[in-house]
């Protein structure tokens, strides 16, 4: 059996605008290609289960959103932004209004 060996980095703190260029140096190199899964919430709803196991197609869930609100922009569960829809061609896009701090 081989043992790994798991060297710890030191990055700076990512910040957003102007400044991130000069913030994150050149160690953002070493992360830049992994990949990782944002997904964007618009909102959700309760209901009870009768109602849930009732649903059938084309019926409307309503949301716990007004229609101008923002949404909510996740990375893997954790807010880190919000932002409102918008067209990018034939998909849908989010354009950033707030990042959150960590």
């Amino acid at each position: 059996m081989s043992a790994n060996v798991v060297n710890a980095i030191e990055l700076p703190t990512l910040v957003s605008g102007s400044e991130r260029g000069a913030v994150l140096g050149e160690r953002l190199d070493l992360v830049e290609h992994v990949k990782v899964k944002v997904s964007v919430t618009l909102g959700g709803s309760e209901m009870p289960l009768g109602k849930l196991f009732a649903l059938a197609s084309g019926d409307v869930v309503a949301l716990d959103r007004d229609v101008d609100a923002p949404v909510d922009v996740r990375l893997h569960g954790k807010l880190i932004a919000r932002g409102h829809l918008v067209a990018v061609g034939d998909k849908f896009g989010v354009r950033l209004s707030e990042i959150l701090a960590s």
